[in-house]
């Protein structure tokens, strides 16, 4: 079917943060090779040692978990029996999908970049590879797509408002827990952010050609 103007209009800023949500990606892996970048990212870090405190280093310890791949199947479980009974087929099968497809690619991508974590002591327990952050990297695609699919069912302004807050703050506080826990670099996370952004933006793609196609 051939695409409406309304489509068109609806589908290219999508399509732009698509884009820009890679090529950022892309500027990142080379940027991390950078020795003046690998300085920063260990100092930014060590800039943190002031506010780890007991109280701050037990919140982010427990916080960080709601990016953990277990409790967002939780997570995603609830919504998915939500989005049923509100009867948007689509986006309960969306949501469990692109975040399977997601955590696929995190595992790809880690492995094509093999950049080792941070070399200092680890306030939580973490294996692997550190680029992109797998945790950065879930929070911005789930609570990116529940931003995405439950806004549209929420009638009242205040609390889109509330849901919208909501949604970006779990991932601005989870992806500051990764560095701040020692386990990842900032870098780390803002390519999680944009790979979680990718995922983000090919699913709004998706939607609007859907959900129009049903009106």
């Amino acid at each position: 079917m051939a695409v409406t103007g309304n489509e068109k209009k609806s589908i290219i800023p999508w399509l732009w943060f698509s884009m820009a949500c890679v090529l950022l990606f892309l500027i990142l892996v080379i940027a991390i090779r950078q020795p003046a970048v690998q300085a920063l990212d260990r100092e930014l870090i060590q800039g943190l040692n002031p506010i780890r405190i007991s109280a701050l280093i037990l919140f982010f310890s427990n916080f960080t978990d709601f990016a953990s791949s277990r409790l967002l199947l939780l997570i995603i479980a609830l919504f998915m029996i939500y989005l049923f009974f509100r009867k948007r087929i689509f986006s309960l099968i969306l949501l469990p999908l692109v975040f399977l497809i997601e955590r696929e690619v995190n595992g790809v991508l880690k492995n094509w970049v093999m950049r080792d974590r941070p070399p200092f002591h680890h306030l939580v327990h973490e294996t692997g590879y550190s680029f992109p952050s797998g945790h950065a990297m879930n929070a911005s695609t789930v609570y990116g797509l529940l931003i995405l699919l439950i806004l549209p069912l929420i009638k009242s302004k205040w609390i889109r408002i509330a849901w919208v807050t909501l949604g970006l703050a779990m991932i601005l506080l989870i992806g500051f827990s990764r560095p701040f826990l020692r386990v990842h670099y900032f870098t780390d996370i803002f390519a999680g952010y944009c790979a979680g952004g990718f995922f983000v933006g090919i699913s709004a793609i998706v939607l609007i050609f859907v959900y129009n196609r049903k009106r």
